[in-house]
């Protein structure tokens, strides 16, 4: 699934494991994407990991990946770990904290499948989930992945502008879990949107 480089017609981003609402609301604007597997791996970003909120507050999930060639890995190069350690305390930290959303009955055992799910390679199983997650969401854009790698032109690439560990950016307020202790938690991981907003998830990330 490759798509042909044209600089300004296609978005480039990078691939992420249950990606933030800000990441969400920069692909609900587009009609197609191209997530960049020829950059360089970054540890501790979106790339392998997503914050979700518990009763404590925010908590990050971390995928564990093997990087064969180090600090200088390609993305098309991470793999996911086969310890099935990670995977059962993800979904721990996702039920725990959402069992008591409005959505999780619905959206909750297909989660679980998707963390589940044996893909080799951290982009591919990250675009699993991302294609579950454009259904859900009702999100009608095309998904390619790059064939080379291409500079970002400035600070604006989705690349860079969405590559923060965390976001200035003030979200309208929706019902959390654990609103009645705890204030409203913004630019949280996909997951908190959907569990809580359901089908109206897709309104919040395209305003009206």
């Amino acid at each position: 699934m490759e798509s042909f480089i044209y600089r300004d017609k296609i978005m480039f981003y990078s691939t992420n494991y249950f990606g933030t609402i800000p990441y969400f609301q920069s692909i609900a604007r587009q009609t197609a994407i191209t997530i960049d597997i020829h950059e360089h791996y970054k540890k501790q970003s979106w790339r392998s990991r997503t914050q979700i909120l518990e009763s404590n507050g925010p908590m990050y999930l971390s995928v564990p990946v093997i990087r064969p060639n180090g600090s200088q890995s390609l993305v098309s190069e991470i793999e996911v770990s086969t310890d099935p350690g990670w995977r059962k305390d993800h979904w721990k930290a996702i039920e725990s904290s959402y069992k008591h959303a409005p959505y999780f009955f619905y959206y909750g055992p297909q989660l679980k499948n998707l963390i589940e799910q044996k893909e080799k390679f951290l982009y591919t199983f990250n675009h699993e989930i991302l294609k579950q997650l454009l259904i859900w969401l009702d999100l009608d854009v095309e998904v390619s992945f790059s064939n080379q790698y291409i500079q970002p032109e400035n600070r604006e690439d989705p690349r860079i502008k969405l590559d923060q560990k965390t976001y200035a950016i003030e979200q309208k307020r929706y019902i959390q879990v654990f609103s009645d202790k705890l204030p409203f938690s913004p630019n949280l991981s996909i997951i908190d949107l959907l569990l809580n907003q359901g089908p109206l998830a897709r309104n919040y990330l395209i305003p009206r």
